[in-house]
């Protein structure tokens, strides 16, 4: 089962977004970049939810072919897999596309301390990373990370 753990907007001040988001939804801040003013990013979270707060315009990284983070908003999300391996062959079989900088080049991938991420694009062009870890990591080392459980299909915990 994958769950939607990721979400990134692009942001024309992500310093002052992120201040937003922190004063009015108590989100914690993960870190930042630069580490002195997040010009080029902040992330936060609410303990579930890895929030990438990205600089806009026109320097920041492409997302692909014919795509661009020179606009406002939802930027992309991602996926928190059981086997990214397996995930990613399923998605290749059913030849969903990579996001990749050259198509000629190889894969776009990020890393989270150490934890590779594949990128697709989805319907409607929406792009979305793949990863089994990696931001549940970066979370807890910097707040209180929660998990979910199920609740049992008669109601009663």
């Amino acid at each position: 089962m994958a769950f939607i753990r990721h979400v990134a907007i692009a942001s024309k001040d992500p310093a002052d977004t992120a201040e937003f988001y922190k004063k009015h939804f108590d989100l914690k801040e993960l870190y930042r970049q630069p580490k002195d003013t997040g010009d080029d990013g902040v992330w936060l979270s609410d303990g579930y939810i890895y929030f990438a707060i990205l600089k806009h315009g026109p320097n920041t990284p492409k997302l692909g072919p014919d795509q661009s983070s020179d606009f406002c908003g939802i930027h992309h999300i991602g996926f928190m897999v059981d086997d990214q391996r397996a995930k990613v062959a399923e998605l290749d079989a059913a030849s969903v596309p990579h996001v990749q900088d050259n198509p000629d080049g190889p894969r776009r991938a990020s890393l989270i301390r150490n934890a590779p991420n594949e990128k697709f694009i989805g319907p409607d062009w929406v792009h979305f990373d793949v990863r089994e870890k990696g931001w549940n990591e970066a979370i807890r080392s910097n707040t209180q990370l929660y998990e979910l459980k199920p609740v049992s299909s008669t109601g009663r915990e």
